[in-house]
């Protein structure tokens, strides 16, 4: 072969060694970037996934959390308070009524004899689910300059007066299933007096509620002499006829100042505007704390 050509031969070999190498490399390198590129985008969808995972039992963690803390703030313990609130001095006002039968809670009524709106409103409420009971009125140790009102127990009356009187008192009232006294100062003084009184109500299945106003009641004696379902009031909650402090009496019930957590209270209120403005404010304050209120029966029973 002649020199010339040889060389020809070897130039071209050597530039199809050349041509042949470099698309091997650029090959290789491609497929090393195309499985660089899955590995890398398979990392990315892996720490994207753990992330979302990761922010989202996060975010839940949080909400249980915050759910537990609100918890702790909103509702007491197992062994609740348990309150019932009675509304005495029902039979005056009708409308004054209606209004405490919106509040949104089991409040017990105690309905006075003889007034003008006593039957009515025995009625309405009975109709409204609500629990009635007898105010019963009772001679006051300011007799006669404070007067208790028709269907009264007197200190002078014998047996059988105190007995016809409650039996008429009684039939003025439809729907009772208990009894608490109307002032009564002094008679509820009067452990033999007394006794008459609940055997009458024992005979008709009834409970008694001390009203407490003396603290010289003998009717815890009296009830457990005659066996009757009996309970005294704890607190009247609108003694200064004012709604801040009202308001502040019906808080109070959710704390330690009447033996929260483990003993009931029983409240008494009376139909004052400041009293059911206050009453509409505490109940679903008190419900969310998880104070119970039930009707006067309950803790009776």
């Amino acid at each position: 072969m002649r020199p010339k050509k040889r060389r020809f031969v070897v130039r071209s070999v050597a530039i199809l060694l050349f041509i042949m190498t470099a698309l091997t490399i650029c090959y290789v390198s491609d497929i090393g970037d195309r499985e660089a590129g899955k590995q890398t985008g398979s990392l990315e969808e892996k720490q994207r996934s753990i992330l979302e995972k990761g922010t989202s039992s996060g975010s839940e963690m949080a909400l249980r959390d915050s759910d537990r803390d609100l918890s702790k703030d909103n509702i007491l313990p197992a062994a609740r308070i348990k309150i019932a609130i009675l509304i005495d001095d029902i039979g005056y006002d009708i409308r004054l009524l209606r209004e405490l039968i919106k509040i949104d809670a089991p409040l017990t009524f105690a309905v006075l004899p003889y007034n003008l709106h006593s039957v009515d409103a025995a009625r309405v409420l009975h109709a409204k689910g609500k629990e009635v009971i007898l105010h019963l009125p009772m001679e006051p140790h300011t007799y006669p300059d404070e007067q208790p009102g028709a269907g009264a127990l007197f200190i002078r009356m014998d047996g059988e007066a105190i007995r016809k009187q409650i039996e008429e008192d009684i039939a003025a009232v439809p729907f009772v299933s208990g009894v608490n006294n109307h002032m009564g100062s002094r008679f509820m003084e009067d452990e033999g007096k007394l006794s008459i009184v609940f055997d009458e109500l024992k005979k008709r299945n009834l409970f008694f509620i001390d009203s407490r106003t003396t603290p010289s009641s003998k009717a815890e004696e009296a009830a457990k002499t005659s066996g009757i379902p009996f309970i005294s009031r704890k607190i009247f909650i609108d003694t200064e006829r004012n709604y801040t402090a009202t308001l502040q009496n019906l808080m109070n019930l959710s704390g330690k100042a009447y033996g929260y957590p483990s003993e009931t209270v029983l409240a008494i209120g009376h139909p004052y505007p400041d009293t059911i403005r206050a009453l509409q404010k505490a109940i679903p304050v008190l419900k969310a704390k998880g104070v119970v209120i039930v009707p006067v029966s309950d803790l009776v029973k």
